[in-house]
């Protein structure tokens, strides 16, 4: 077997991108390769619900197992993608309106199916059990990071356009392994020739 490049990782049988956005919101928009072009991606690791699913337990969001299997997975897997597409483009900054609208529309309808429950003397929210359950949480960690403090220091890799945070300041690329590297090389072959 081939060994996978530095950026990728096995998990279950799926390959998936490692987590470089430092926010489980960026790392889901990342899980596709090259936002820079508008075209299809020439890479695409959503490839299925269940890779979805995969992927939620992998940065740690939600158990593949705990999830309700959806009827028609095409059809969730789709509403996944869309939300995915118009959130890159609210938060590279570059969303229309009703691009912003539809992805306000989820967010909406995920924060109308929470229900508040007694945890111990505390409160807590809690998202019903439901085939959309991965969708809508991370439309909730989505609204949190779009009002929240983070919201100023995501960033955008100037090689793949994928996300990161940058509260710092100082970070220019999505992993310096990957993009970093290629730039570096690039900038040299340039130099030299």
């Amino acid at each position: 077997m081939t060994a996978l490049p530095s950026h990728l990782e096995l998990v279950q049988g799926v390959v998936l991108p490692k987590p470089v956005g430092a926010h489980p919101v960026l790392d889901f928009v990342n899980t596709r390769s090259e936002w820079t072009t508008r075209g299809p991606a020439r890479t695409e690791w959503l490839t299925s619900y269940d890779a979805f699913l995969t992927w939620n337990g992998y940065v740690g969001l939600l158990a593949p197992a705990t999830a309700t299997r959806p009827a028609n997975d095409s059809d969730h897997l789709q509403a996944v993608l869309t939300f995915r597409a118009g959130l890159y483009d609210v938060l590279a900054g570059q969303a229309t309106d009703d691009t912003f609208e539809a992805v306000a529309r989820v967010i909406e309808e995920a924060s109308g199916r929470r229900r508040l429950v007694r945890s111990g003397d505390h409160a807590a929210w809690e998202l019903p059990e439901d085939p959309a359950l991965p969708l809508y949480n991370l439309a909730l960690l989505a609204s949190e990071l779009l009002t929240g403090e983070s919201r100023e220091y995501v960033r955008s890799c100037p090689s793949c356009g994928w996300l990161f945070l940058d509260p710092r300041g100082r970070r220019r690329w999505c992993s310096m392994a990957t993009c970093g590297n290629r730039a570096k090389v690039r900038a040299h072959a340039a130099r030299t020739h």
